[in-house]
């Protein structure tokens, strides 16, 4: 017999919805995904009830914690800096679904939603901290305070230069990865004075540099190159957060840079800073 389920933690992000099941230990003991989740339409709490009864049954009563880019821009957003604690006594209750908020900087302006779950999840570090993504998230953390913060739409610029115009992989090519091409063209961004612009991968390619195959490949260097560069110098501890390829692509990124690295898995922290909140917000309690 499996454990019952004690709490509901979920993320939304990019329309996409993750959820996990928690026993009392604060455990995983289920795990369910939904990609294009947020497209249904309708309020947040009842588009989170309704996934969550897909998944485990309407018989299901634990309590129900959220956060990230939620549908309707659901909950608070908290001035930075800000004690990563603070999130426990401000949760907004919309009909049982707990709401995490997210933060939110005025100069210059920006938002973590979703991110801060993660960094408090992290425990009591402090540093320089790198949560890849769609958008990537740089974080001055110290003592579990969020300094400040910045975005970089790394991600979401490489899907659009790949989507349209010159920067599109031509059909009938199947990309491969290459570590040295990636680092290849991680470098040429780093030197910042005299750094190579996307088109250099297209130009690469037309005159025969560089093999079709491995062009997205190029373009993910140059880019995750740029973004790495803007943020840390050669020396720095860097905090990453992150999981699978982005692990990889951004640690390899930070190595070419000269920066110390220290990993840690984007999902388990998320997992991790969910129940905490929870925990500490009297949820399991109920």
């Amino acid at each position: 017999m499996s454990a019952p389920v004690s709490l509901i933690g979920a993320s939304w992000r990019a329309g996409r919805f993750e959820a996990w099941s928690f026993d009392d230990e604060g455990e995983v003991i289920g795990t369910f995904a939904r990609d294009g989740a947020a497209d249904q339409g309708g309020v947040l709490q009842d588009m989170t009830r309704a996934l969550i009864t897909e998944w485990l049954g309407s018989s299901e009563k634990a309590p129900v914690i959220v956060c990230g880019e939620t549908p309707g821009g659901a909950g608070k957003l908290l001035q930075v800096p800000a004690l990563l604690s603070d999130l426990y006594d401000a949760l907004t209750d919309l009909d049982g679904i707990h709401v995490v908020p997210g933060l939110r900087q005025l100069s210059p302006p920006d938002i973590l939603q979703g991110q801060e779950v993660q960094l408090l999840g992290l425990g009591q570090l402090s540093g320089a901290i790198c949560l890849p993504g769609r958008h990537t998230k740089h974080v001055a953390l110290e003592q579990a305070r969020v300094l400040d913060f910045s975005t970089e739409m790394t991600g979401e610029i490489q899907e659009l230069l790949l989507s349209q115009g010159s920067l599109r992989v031509p059909a009938g090519i199947e990309p491969r990865f290459d570590a040295g091409i990636f680092r290849d063209w991680v470098e040429r961004s780093l030197d910042t004075d005299d750094a190579a612009s996307p088109f250099a991968v297209s130009a690469a390619r037309l005159i025969g540099v560089l093999r079709p195959e491995h062009q997205i490949t190029a373009l993910s260097g140059l880019l995750i190159g740029a973004d790495v560069a803007a943020h840390y110098d050669p020396g720095d501890d860097v905090i990453l957060v992150a999981d699978g390829e982005l692990a990889k692509a951004y640690g390899m990124a930070l190595d070419a840079l000269g920066a110390s690295v220290e990993e840690y898995s984007a999902e388990e922290a998320m997992q991790d800073g969910l129940f905490d909140i929870a925990e500490e917000a009297g949820l399991l309690d109920t």
